[in-house]
């Protein structure tokens, strides 16, 4: 099983320990205020942007094998 925006209290409090994505909220938010002041600016941004997130590995998929 596998969860979303890597919520550590959740994640970590589970029994067993929940795999999640981490988003990087903080990153993610961040880039959209630079993005946002920019645009109030006069230099507005279009397209789509990627934003990298990584996979937290615990143990609701680790193999016991």
């Amino acid at each position: 099983m596998v969860g979303h925006d890597n919520w550590e209290i959740l994640s970590t409090g589970s029994r067993p320990p929940l795999t999640t994505i981490d988003m990087n909220l903080q990153g993610l938010g961040r880039r959209a205020a630079n993005l946002l002041f920019d645009a109030i600016g006069g230099n507005p941004s279009h397209g789509v942007e990627k934003v990298p997130c990584r996979l937290v590995v615990r143990g609701s998929t680790l193999s016991t094998v």
